[in-house]
């Protein structure tokens, strides 16, 4: 049996000055968030297009922000879910109240830990010196503290349960409201289409997979197939569309160049020199310069700025509209290749196997047929004719949407192994930049630094933890950019796949660059020949130096929540990028592209406050004020994200929350570094009883993760058929008041043992309930089968006890229909048919970027941007056609006119 390692001669000293550096990275960090605050609330006066561009936007815009420096924040508190909902989308409004739960639950822990567990730590604790003072007792065992193990056991379990909880509480929520959500857009085209991998041969063809899918209907119970879509092979034909998007660009900029923009020449007519640039070269002269170019190049030179009237500006002038002209003929040569190749396409195109690939789309008539044909199985051959529910037009990432799944096999080993390799590479960097970084280095280059940090405790602080934070955010940053590259070469055919796949590596890069390898760099560095010699001491490494960086990791929170966040107000990566280009901007398209609103990805900004929960769940029982840093956190997230979500980004996809069922798996999973921590700590003191007393905790996290989880995944992905075939529409009563649908005419029955059974009604939540609601005790057990034995007796009243316990549990997770949040009622405003309420197609299938805003003097917003597919317009991927095929290609957008403002 190990021995206890001696606790230190004066342990309240040591974590007085953590309490100390504390104090310092708090400053620090308010001075960098104080002043980006006041920066942004300063700022958005002069550039309300940049710090709210989607209250320019002509549908789904949200409530203009006040004239007050704080009225934003009120405003945006006040923003009703609803109004969320509608104007972002439910992903969006998912990740508000994950964030609001973490905060929820974050305070709660923060109030066990310090009014049960530091005044326990305290008085079980034994090691404090004689005559140490109360105060710093306490601020000891809120800081960092290993003793006694007893707290930390038995913190463990509650911690565990109150996770459960919230977790249990919030997943229910969350399924409850996606069913309810989708049950609302039940008509609209996603949720009626399911997407086909693997085809095979014979079925290959658009009438052969529709006539499959028909001849099972009866088995299945499939409705009608209203569409079908099979992806074409036609890389060649995006070759061109991306190299005449390239060119129109070209002639924009040229044409801007020439006249300015907007264009203050008197007489200037956008609309006739469109038409005559735009005419197809023919060779009606002599010169080879057809008639409409001619007057086209001479309308140029007579509205072309003042500069070009001079003698050198005319030499120039002239240069320019020499080059034009090839551009011209290039661009119209292409322009008739697409359009030929469009043309020839549907004209010529008998479903000839060939020519099609592996992957198609089947559109059903109704939502109920989709679900079915999506879990089930109607080719015996294993790796073919695989459906899945289809996602979105704007979320096919159409440039993967052909590959075989053999090709995506190989790119996905591909992309999996060069993950691996920039993990390794990303933490060696780690381990160089912790050692670099640290005052023990920079003394060889700043003799006097460690004699300064030591009079200092703000210098010290700076170096010992604000500039090790700093320097791996910025490193962290870079990864996500990499990650989505390699995500997109990995052959995933939807953007929701690439966002989930950069989710998970980047969280769990965080996991282990932040919370394990950054920690105990040094120590490892410093002791290499023993770890390579010994490796069995890398376990007690790390259980030695982790409860050691509980200081580290609290700064580590403060620094995001007080610095990072505001800064994101100020949006230095977004916004900054885009200013830059204005000043460089030419075209009406470029200025429209540098001021719509940035799409949102929640691979990038999800993970981190992930992190911040494994932070604090690792160091709950060892620093239980980690919980309140924690909680700050999430709030002021809350706020950020918020105001982020519905005054800047858009959304380009819309998932309805499928992703937030796998996050909180991760979070779940995550656990089990607390557990390995506690164990290991438990371990190292020789209490052998308590590591094996945890184990249980180890297989219930398992179990949730292996079993509980996957069904939560797989109850979201699909609603359930009872849904889908008992729901009616919402309708008015006498005052005109909405009668949710959930609250039918058919009355509480009351059953022989006096329970309460509720009616089966068309609404989600009734789908989360248990089928008996207890009232008494002896509800949950049949009177029946009371036993006449004492010893069955006693059985049959634990048994009932037990049951009636689980009960009141649960009735605190699941969502009662009488009482659940207004948003559930406010989605029944949604009416049932689409074509008479547009708000039902404007929450799904829509992109919010390509929505016109408000014309200004440089540009109409006449067009919609190409983020989603180059050469392609975003407004025209609203169909499961490929977009090369059928969908609007960019036209010629000339330079506004000065007189028309």
């Amino acid at each position: 049996m190990s021995q206890s390692p001696p606790p230190p001669s004066d342990p309240a000293r040591e974590y007085l000055a953590h309490a100390s550096d504390l104090l310092t990275q708090t400053v620090f960090a308010s001075l960098i968030g104080g002043s980006a605050f006041l920066a942004f609330c300063l700022l958005r006066f002069s550039w309300p297009d940049v710090y709210a561009p989607r209250t320019r936007l002509l549908f789904a815009a949200p409530t203009r922000l006040g004239k007050t420096l704080l009225g934003w924040i009120s405003m945006t508190l006040s923003t009703r879910d609803y109004d969320m909902l509608y104007s972002c989308g439910l992903d969006s409004l998912l990740v508000l109240r994950l964030f609001k739960m973490l905060a929820a639950l974050c305070t709660t822990a923060a109030l066990v830990g310090l009014f049960v567990v530091v005044p326990l730590k305290v008085l079980l604790d034994d090691s404090y010196p004689a005559g140490t003072s109360i105060y710093r007792r306490l601020s000891t065992a809120a800081l960092e503290s290993e003793h006694p193990l007893v707290v930390h056991f038995g913190c463990a379990y509650v911690f565990t349960a109150l996770v459960y909880f919230y977790f249990a509480r919030f997943a229910y929520q969350a399924l409850a409201l996606r069913w309810h959500y989708l049950l609302r857009l039940r008509h609209t085209r996603p949720a009626r289409s399911i997407m086909v991998t693997g085809i095979p041969t014979e079925l290959a063809t658009e009438g052969a997979l529709k006539r499959h899918f028909e001849s099972h209907a009866g088995a299945c119970r499939l409705g009608s197939v209203e569409a079908v879509e099979i992806v074409p092979r036609i890389a060649k034909l995006g070759v061109v569309v991306r190299r005449r998007e390239r060119l129109l660009r070209a002639i924009e900029e040229t044409v801007a160049l020439v006249l300015g923009n907007p264009c203050t020449a008197v007489g200037y007519d956008r609309e006739h020199l469109v038409a005559l640039l735009t005419t197809h070269h023919t060779l009606d002269s002599p010169s080879g310069v057809s008639d409409a170019h001619a007057e086209a190049l001479q309308l140029l030179r007579l509205w072309s700025l003042p500069r070009f009237k001079t003698a050198r500006g005319e030499r120039r002038l002239a240069y320019i509209l020499d080059e034009l002209l090839p551009t011209l003929r290039k661009f119209h040569h292409a322009d008739g290749v697409v359009g030929e190749a469009r043309r020839h396409w549907f004209a010529s195109y008998d479903g000839r196997a060939e020519r099609s690939s592996s992957v198609g789309f089947v559109t059903f008539g109704d939502a109920a047929s989709a679900h079915l044909a999506a879990q089930s199985f109607t080719f015996a051959q294993p790796f073919q004719l695989r459906t899945e529910l289809a996602p979105e037009p704007r979320d096919v990432y159409w440039d993967n949407a052909a590959l075989p799944l053999s090709n995506r096999m190989v790119r996905g080993a591909v992309a999996l192994a060069t993950y691996a390799l920039m993990l390794v590479y990303w933490l060696t960097m780690a381990f160089l930049v912790s050692t670099l970084v640290s005052i023990d280095s920079l003394k060889g280059y700043f003799p006097r630094l460690p004699e300064l940090a030591d009079r200092n405790k703000w210098l010290r602080g700076l170096f010992q933890y604000t500039t090790p934070t700093f320097v791996l955010s910025v490193m962290n940053s870079m990864v996500p950019y990499f990650l989505t590259w390699m995500a997109q070469a990995s052959g995933l055919q939807s953007r929701s796949m690439i966002q989930g796949s950069v989710l998970r590596r980047y969280f769990g890069f965080l996991i282990a660059n932040v919370l394990l390898i950054f920690t105990v760099s040094r120590t490892v560095l410093t002791d290499y020949e023993k770890w390579v010699e010994n490796p069995a001491l890398i376990p007690k490494l790390f259980a030695t130096n982790l409860p050691k960086a509980a200081p580290f990791f609290m700064d580590y929170i403060i620094l995001y929540a007080l610095g990072y966040y505001p800064l994101q107000l100020l949006q230095f990566g977004s916004i900054m990028p885009a200013m830059l280009r204005r000043l460089v901007c030419h075209t009406p398209r470029q200025f429209a592209d540098s001021l719509r609103p940035n799409s949102i990805d929640w691979a990038y900004i999800l993970p981190q406050p992930m992190l911040v929960f494994v932070i604090a769940a690792t160091y709950s029982s060892l620093a239980p004020l980690i919980f309140v840093l924690a909680a700050v956190y999430y709030a002021i997230a809350y706020v950020v994200t918020k105001y982020l979500v519905y005054y800047v980004y858009a959304r380009q996809f819309e998932t309805a929350g499928e992703f937030i069922i796998p996050v909180l798996k991760l979070l779940t999973g995550s656990l089990w570094h607390y557990y390995c921590l506690i164990i290991g700590l438990c371990a190292l003191n020789g209490a052998i009883g308590y590591v094996i007393l945890l184990f249980p905790l180890l297989w219930v996290n398992w179990y949730l993760l292996s079993t509980v989880s996957s069904q939560f995944y797989e109850d979201a992905r699909y609603l359930p058929l009872g849904l889908l075939s008992t729901t009616t529409s919402p309708t008015l009563d006498d005052n005109s008041s909405i009668r949710p649908i959930w609250q039918g005419s058919q009355a509480t029955i009351a059953t022989e043992s006096g329970a309460a059974t509720r009616p089966s009604h068309a609404t989600s939540t009734d789908y989360l309930l248990p089928h008996v609601l207890p009232t008494r005790l002896g509800d949950f057990v049949d009177s029946s089968e009371r036993p006449s034995t004492w010893f069955g007796k006693l059985w049959w009243l634990a048994k009932s006890r037990v049951h009636w316990v689980w009960a009141l549990v649960f009735s605190k997770i699941y969502i009662d229909p009488q009482s659940r949040p207004s948003i559930f009622y406010q989605l029944d405003l949604l009416n049932d048919d689409p074509e008479q309420d547009t708000r039902a197609e404007l929450t799904l299938g829509q992109d919010q970027r390509q929505a016109r805003s408000e014309p200004d003097e440089f540009t109409d917003f006449g067009q919609s941007p190409t983020s989603l597919l180059d050469g392609v317009l975003d407004e025209g991927l609203a169909f499961y056609e490929h977009p090369y095929l059928v969908s609007s290609l960019p036209q010629l957008w000339l330079p506004m006119a000065k007189a028309s403002l």
